[in-house]
C-alpha cells in the first residue's frame, strides 16, 4: 500500500479495492484502512461519482494508484485507535505537460487544525517526487475562503479562475521550480 506521512498525519493512497470498500461498505473500508468509525464519513466535497470513477480506472489500471484518491489519517494517542479525518488527491495521473490537478476536504471536526495543509503538502511532495509532474493546480469557489488558505500555506497562487454554469470557479498553481524554493 501507497504511503506519505508527517509528523501528525499519515495519508494511504487508495487501490480499487479500497475505493469500492469506501463507494459501498464504509464499515469494511474503516476495517481495511484499520481507523475508527467515523460517523461523519465522507466529507461534504467527496464526490461519489469520482469516487466510482477512481474505481473503474484503478480497476483497469492499478499501477495508476497515487493518482486518484487518498484517505487522510490522523493517528490516535497511544492505545486508541487512529481517525480517518479527511480525503483527497489528484483527478487522474498527469496530462502530457505534467499537470495535476488536487483535491481534498476535511472532515468538520478536525478543520482549523493545519491538517488540510499538511495532508496538500504530503500529496504536492509525493506528486513531484515522481518526475513526472511539474504543475500542481486546484479549483476552488470565491466563498471557500478557508480552501484558499489552505491553497495559500501551501505555497500555490491564484492564477485566475473561470465560469461554469454562472459560477465563478477560482484557480490556483504550484509549479516545480516554485515548491522547490
Amino acid at each position: 500500500m501507497l504511503q506519505v506521512k508527517s509528523d501528525r498525519l499519515k495519508l494511504v493512497a487508495l487501490d480499487a479495492r479500497l475505493t469500492g470498500l469506501h463507494a459501498r461498505a464504509p464499515a469494511a473500508f474503516f476495517e481495511a484502512l484499520n481507523v475508527q468509525s467515523e460517523a461523519s464519513w465522507p466529507p461534504e466535497m467527496l464526490d461519489t461519482d469520482a469516487v466510482r470513477h477512481a474505481e473503474e480506472a484503478l480497476r483497469d489500471r492499478p499501477r495508476e494508484s497515487g493518482w486518484y484518491f487518498w484517505a487522510f489519517i490522523w493517528p490516535g494517542p497511544q492505545g486508541s485507535m487512529d481517525r480517518l479525518v479527511g480525503g483527497g488527491g489528484f483527478k487522474g495521473p498527469p496530462d502530457n505537460n505534467g499537470q495535476v490537478e488536487i483535491g481534498y476536504s476535511m472532515l468538520v471536526s478536525f478543520r482549523e487544525q493545519g491538517l488540510a495543509t499538511e495532508a496538500v503538502n504530503l500529496l504536492v511532495d509525493w506528486a513531484f517526487s515522481t518526475g513526472q509532474v511539474s504543475e500542481v493546480v486546484a479549483e476552488t469557489l470565491p466563498h471557500l475562503i478557508a480552501s484558499q488558505r489552505v491553497l495559500e500555506k501551501a505555497g500555490f497562487v491564484e492564477t485566475g479562475g473561470r465560469e461554469e454554469d454562472g459560477v465563478r470557479i477560482l484557480r490556483f498553481a504550484l509549479t516545480r521550480k516554485k515548491a522547490a524554493a
